[in-house]
């Protein structure tokens, strides 16, 4: 099982986000000091023009006119910068976003430095220009509809666009009837024409990945969408050659494992006809599944329930997950809006942390203030974040950590907090097997946080090999797979395709 990762390791980035160099908020220091923080790699790609953007009322439009002056003022610090930010352990690409009415909007990303910022009103020549310079144009909210920044597939290339942002914090444009509806913005809603598995059903291909579109200066905001990239290794060079082989998984929040081949060919191939087609899938999520579905030219045509079969045993287990959630505080009726700060020692007694994910997101914008998880020991970690109703995404007030934890059957989980108030909590990690626990940080409209129940192997990982063997010569077909977790997180493969006979 997990063909890919026997070859690749998967990395994980956000290809689409903003500042205030463009008409976002926060310093691109600042956003490169986030990205760092907990992604593998980021490209910036700042608002650099609409050429056909329509006047608005009260000449808002100007917000976006002054936006554009700024990145183009800032280019050539945005090029150093970028460019001063890679080492070893993390790669940032230069790109920029160009809008366009009529002909949607692209996100270039170069592999290289680029004098250049190009911004030409047709995208003919702005396709060309990519070819150019050997870079992605790689075409976002596609769904709205065209003339309304909705994307002009007629232009679509797949050697510049080897992979599609499906998912953004616009919504999911996978089908009308995805989740995450493209309800937060003036674009108007989904198109069925425009969608995702309306134009793989007409013989386009591409692969999937996911970026945030953030304009808080966030890059990797969780819940707004992710990349992940199955790439040899973290330089420039093997992170491009992985998009354009189309070996990428878009996620909307949890950064779910997604491992699909077919007869030993990476999710992105194209297979010459065969009627023997042996399809692998490895999943594992931070989160409990719900449910794995294979989708063949539309339609699922396997279902995999992975917590079906799940029992919670009478003790411990040796490895779990742990979803520590925080944050929540007063809400909006109150008006008691405030930033609250957190600043918490994990430890664990009779066990040891093996691995955590950070579940960040953007809101309140605090240009001084970051997220931070640290690992003092192999059995203590030591966070500090802040939280806030403020500009919360989806007015989700709460930031969360999941920690991976090998453990003896008498571990316990230790929180030491320094702020918001000063309080100590141990907890059997035994106890969590059957409930949560829920506690305040003080009196009412306090904030408070969840040590949510474990989360075992059964429920979090899949693996399985089947046969497809309802081929027909006369047809080629289309395959990816699509994960929904009991968070209603979402991850998308992309697609593998075989062609007739």
């Amino acid at each position: 099982m997990g063909f890919l990762k026997k070859k690749y390791r998967l990395f994980w980035g956000d290809l689409h986000n903003h500042n205030a160099v463009g008409y976002a908020k926060g310093s691109l220091k600042r956003t490169i000091d986030i990205a760092r923080e907990h992604l593998d790699f980021f490209a910036f790609t700042g608002h650099a023009s609409w050429h056909d953007m329509p006047l608005m009322p009260g000449d808002r439009h100007m917000h976006w006119v002054k936006g554009f002056e700024a990145h183009r003022k800032h280019w050539p610090k945005t090029r150093q910068m970028i460019k001063d930010a890679n080492d070893e352990n993390f790669v940032a690409f230069l790109g920029y976003e160009w809008h366009s009415s009529a002909f949607g909007d692209y996100c270039l990303i170069f592999r290289e430095d680029q004098p250049d910022l190009f911004l030409p009103d047709h995208v003919t020549e702005l396709l060309n220009f990519a070819r150019s310079k050997k870079a992605l144009a790689i075409p976002h909210h596609v769904a709205y509809k065209l003339n309304w920044r909705g994307y002009n597939w007629d232009y679509f290339d797949p050697e510049l666009s080897p992979v599609v942002e499906v998912f953004s914090e616009h919504g999911c444009t996978m089908s009308d009837r995805a989740p995450y509806p493209m309800i937060l913005h003036s674009n108007g809603g989904r198109g069925i024409t425009n969608t995702i598995e309306y134009r793989l059903s007409k013989g386009l291909r591409f692969g999937f990945v996911a970026s945030t579109d953030d304009h808080f200066g966030y890059p990797g905001a969780f819940g707004e969408g992710l990349a992940g990239i199955w790439a040899e290794e973290l330089t420039p060079d093997s992170i491009f050659e992985a998009i354009r082989a189309r070996r990428t998984i878009a996620v909307t929040g949890d950064r779910v494992k997604v491992d699909f081949s077919m007869n030993e060919h990476p999710m992105g191939s194209e297979l010459p006809y065969t009627d023997r087609r042996i399809f692998d899938i490895e999943v594992e999520s931070p989160d409990s599944i719900e449910i794995a579905e294979l989708v063949k030219n539309g339609r699922v045509i396997k279902r995999f329930f992975p917590d079906d079969s799940c029992h919670r045993p009478d003790k411990l287990p040796k490895r779990a997950k742990l979803k520590f959630q925080y944050g929540w505080g007063p809400w909006a009726a109150l008006d008691l809006e405030r930033i609250c700060l957190w600043d918490v020692r994990i430890s664990i007694s009779g066990g040891r942390f093996t691995g955590a994910e950070k579940h960040f997101q953007s809101g309140p914008f605090a240009e001084e203030l970051r997220d931070r998880l640290k690992q003092i020991s192999e059995n203590s970690l030591h966070l500090k974040s802040y939280t806030s109703r403020k500009q919360a995404y989806l007015e989700d007030p709460t930031k969360a950590i999941i920690l991976e934890i090998e453990a003896e059957p008498d571990a316990k989980l230790i929180l030491e907090f320094n702020k918001p108030s000063i309080k100590r909590i141990e907890v059997s990690l035994a106890d969590l097997l059957f409930e949560n626990r829920v506690f305040f940080t003080g009196v009412f409209t306090s904030e408070s946080f969840i040590l949510h129940r474990l989360t075992l192997q059964d429920e979090y990982k899949v693996e399985l090999q089947g046969e497809d063997d309802t081929c027909d010569p006369a047809s080629s077909d289309m395959y990816f797979l699509r994960v929904r977790g009991h968070n209603n997180q979402w991850a998308w493969s992309s697609p593998i395709w075989v062609e007739s006979g």
